[in-house]
């Protein structure tokens, strides 16, 4: 391994960018749609929470490469029957499309969870030191939802990292994809060797994100404080 690691190292960084880019606007989106997910299912009302309820328990429950298929060959159909021509979008796009709609489903619970996990009597608490309720919402309920989603949302995020890899099934940049070019143009020569060192990059992305998740509820938890204090 290590006597490929100066040549295969800086062209699997080379897909660093695109990798990143797959697992940022997708984590981005998701919270945001995730989030209006949320308010939907706790609302418990009409037919937009059974609606929600019937598309979050389809990406929950099924594989998300086939999720990736579907969008990647089935969006293009959709879109013709409007008259729009998206054959020509990067496989990227369709990527990233996938992997929101898939993590936005799992967000909506880890934040429903959270939600429901907050004491009733803290939310009374915040509205008696005079608080409206947006400012309730802002200083009391959204860090402790936070924060008791928080390991839910960090193991979601650090499976989005590991799934980017399967952005090359569809031909989209990625650091695994990269790692199969590189295999094939060699013919197999070093292929564990090129394996492992793509794997020990997404183990350090994943470390990064662990530790970022550390930092950040440590934040949550002294906010939380300065709040109740």
């Amino acid at each position: 391994m290590l006597e490929l690691l100066p040549t295969v190292l800086p062209r699997l960084l080379q897909a660093l960018p695109a990798t990143l880019i797959y697992w940022f606007v997708p984590s981005v989106l998701a919270l945001i749609l995730g989030t209006l997910l949320c308010i939907a299912r706790v609302g418990r009302k009409g037919v937009i929470y059974w609606v929600c309820t019937v598309v979050i328990s389809f990406f929950r429950g099924t594989p998300g490469i086939v999720q990736l298929y579907l969008v990647f060959f089935g969006l293009p159909k959709l879109f013709a029957l409007i008259g729009a021509d998206i054959e020509d979008w990067q496989a990227g796009a369709f990527f990233i499309i996938a992997t929101t709609l898939n993590l936005s489903c799992f967000v909506c619970e880890a934040l429903r969870g959270g939600y429901l996990a907050v004491d009733r009597g803290q939310i009374e608490t915040g509205l008696s030191l005079g608080y409206n309720r947006w400012q309730n919402f802002v200083h009391v309920i959204a860090p402790q939802t936070l924060r008791v989603s928080l390991l839910n949302l960090k193991n979601l995020e650090i499976a989005v990292m590991k799934d980017t890899s399967i952005a090359y099934v569809i031909g989209a940049a990625c650091i695994l994809g990269t790692a199969k070019t590189i295999i094939s143009a060699q013919y197999g020569v070093g292929q564990l060797a090129i394996l492992g060192i793509a794997g020990v990059c997404y183990f350090v992305l994943c470390a990064v994100l662990e530790a970022a998740f550390g930092a950040a509820s440590h934040r949550l938890a002294r906010h939380e404080r300065k709040a109740v204090a």
